[in-house]
């Protein structure tokens, strides 16, 4: 299991951030690279990827800065992504995102999802105003034995 952790640093308060990111109806316009479009249907959110229809879900805490974002095929099979929103002053914000790896996805697919998510933390970066990106080395399971 490979783990990747970028974070970024915006020129926008933590409030505007957090709100933005929070509001699943806004993911095609940040995870431009993963989600095309999204919409409700039947009480669910499904998003139009690069893997086909997901299922997506995303449970906030405005008090923590915690955006827990799942996807996957079916509601028994969704995927961790792990978003946390701070404030680094009354104007800035930093956003942490947490790449896991799911079960049964090839090294070279996560290798290529992790790149388009640099991509998408670029274009926060442009939303936001201002800041810069900072990735953690790769990291994997057999590197923590």
């Amino acid at each position: 299991m490979n783990i990747r952790t970028i974070a970024i640093t915006v020129s926008a308060p933590r409030d505007t951030v957090f709100n933005f990111l929070a509001d699943i109806e806004n993911l095609p316009k940040w995870a431009t690279e993963f989600c095309e479009r999204i919409e409700l249907r039947r009480g669910r959110w499904w998003a139009l990827t690069a893997q086909g229809e997901l299922i997506i879900d995303c449970e906030t805490s405005v008090g923590t800065g915690v955006i827990d974002l799942r996807a996957g095929p079916s509601p028994d099979q969704l995927s961790l992504f792990p978003i946390r929103v701070l404030p680094l002053g009354l104007r800035q914000a930093l956003v942490s995102f947490t790449f896991l790896q799911p079960a049964g996805l090839p090294d070279e697919l996560y290798e290529k999802q992790y790149q388009s998510l640099l991509v998408e933390m670029q274009g926060l970066i442009r939303r936001f105003g201002g800041g810069e990106i900072h990735a953690s080395p790769h990291l994997t399971a057999q590197g923590l034995n």
